[in-house]
């Protein structure tokens, strides 16, 4: 990609994620029903252009433009806190991999391949199970079944970052300056600490504009099997699945389903744009 379209490029996508992001953030004081309001003398009513709701409601009234602004603001909170998380776990895990080498090496990865050996669902049903089973006692705490879903797929996600920050470290650890570091007599933990992490910024940065679409995806698609984030809250994931139950060939309500996936869509899109730009800007 050139350099001039690539500039183009990486602008337009952080432009449809800000406006993106700055509807979602300001819905609340939009002119704009509540997400939850319901009013069921005006189900399934089609978008007007020139009148509320803008585009349109659901099977119980409820608009939906202030149902996908409100589940952007879930999706992308689940893709931030999820990507955050993998990040935090798995780049010092495969930086101290790929630092160390050999035999501690070998043990670490094994240890990070029976993790991805497990089955997705089973790990969500395992960790949705001990929501139900402990709810109280994670609501004295403050805790709710959201968070332990943030919980749930940033641990899916640190084992591809734990992969890419252990090959970086495997290389950063053959460049000069680290090899100076341990002929002065450095420890491991400051070449850690002081050349290694420090370096892996620019991969980290690369890793996380490529993780959120992957995190919200995800979540998108566990939410739409019943598996993820759970009513009053909404997300992407669940308006689809709502709008694919109201669709009917007798009723022609298409908009409960394209506007949430349009919207979802137009995210993935510009953060997989944002991330492939800034990929190539640290590859060339």
């Amino acid at each position: 990609m050139k350099p001039s379209t690539q500039k183009r490029s990486l602008a337009f996508g952080l432009g449809l994620l800000l406006l993106l992001a700055g509807f979602s953030f300001l819905a609340p004081w939009l002119p704009l029903p509540e997400p939850e309001s319901q009013a069921l003398h005006r189900s399934l009513e089609a978008p007007a252009w020139w009148q509320n709701p803008i585009l349109g409601t659901d099977l119980k009234g409820r608009d939906i433009l202030s149902r996908t602004l409100a589940g952007a603001r879930v999706s992308m909170a689940v893709g931030l806190w999820g990507t955050l998380l993998a990040l935090f776990v798995g780049v010092p895990y495969g930086a101290v991999a790929g630092l160390f080498g050999g035999r501690i090496d070998r043990r670490m990865m094994r240890v990070a391949d029976f993790f991805e050996s497990l089955p997705l669902v089973v790990v969500v049903l395992f960790l949705l199970s001990i929501v139900q089973e402990y709810r109280a006692e994670m609501a004295a705490f403050g805790l709710q079944r959201i968070h332990l879903f943030y919980l749930a797929v940033g641990a899916l996600f640190w084992l591809p970052t734990a992969r890419v920050a252990r090959a970086e470290s495997l290389r950063l650890s053959q460049a000069p300056f680290v090899q100076a570091a341990r002929a002065q007599g450095a420890s491991r933990a400051w070449i850690l600490r002081r050349h290694l992490l420090p370096n892996l910024a620019p991969s980290v940065l690369v890793m996380m504009s490529l993780t959120v679409p992957r995190v919200v995806l995800m979540e998108a698609f566990l939410s739409f099997l019943g598996l993820g984030v759970e009513p009053p809250a909404v997300s992407w994931g669940l308006l689809a699945a709502e709008g694919l139950a109201a669709l009917s060939p007798l009723l022609g309500c298409w908009w409960v389903l394209v506007v949430p996936a349009t919207a979802m869509a137009l995210s993935l899109f510009a953060l997989n744009l944002v991330g492939d730009c800034l990929r190539d800007r640290m590859q060339s």
